[in-house]
């Protein structure tokens, strides 16, 4: 069980761009080598979310081996997406627009989205995460 991050977490260490007030869009990729693997309760944050953030759109692509995982974040692991299987023999993607109807999630403190990974069906995985998000931005938390 460990915790990883994405390019955009580790290296980048800042919030999404974008104005203030509006939408902002950012994307990242989590890539795993061949001397490391998935396991069951390990978690990838993918992408900083600032304060006063609302998801909107998501689209993740990828996966490693057959790995059956959650999108959610700090707070709540499958806030987003509740296990799907992602594989890296197929082309999966998975978007949802968030706002279908439902009250949208403001984020009150800086959180990260995170895959949370729930089984994996081979021991070493090799391949990857990519992740899309457009995020609405309110000033007013």
């Amino acid at each position: 069980m460990a915790t990883r991050q994405s390019n955009k977490v580790r290296d980048a260490g800042t919030q999404p761009k974008g104005v203030r007030v509006g939408l902002a869009a950012t994307s990242a990729i989590y890539s795993m080598g061949a001397a490391l693997s998935l396991s069951a309760g390990d978690v990838i944050q993918m992408v900083r979310v600032p304060k006063g953030a609302s998801l909107i759109w998501f689209q993740l692509s990828g996966g490693g081996g057959d790995a059956l995982v959650s999108l959610g974040d700090g707070v709540d692991d499958d806030r987003y997406m509740t296990l799907v299987t992602m594989g890296s023999n197929s082309a999966l993607i998975r978007t949802a627009n968030v706002h279908g109807g439902n009250v949208p999630y403001v984020y009150s403190v800086d959180d990260t989205i995170d895959i949370a990974v729930s089984t994996v069906s081979v021991g070493t995985i090799t391949g990857g995460f990519h992740l899309r998000c457009i995020f609405s931005m309110n000033d007013e938390v």
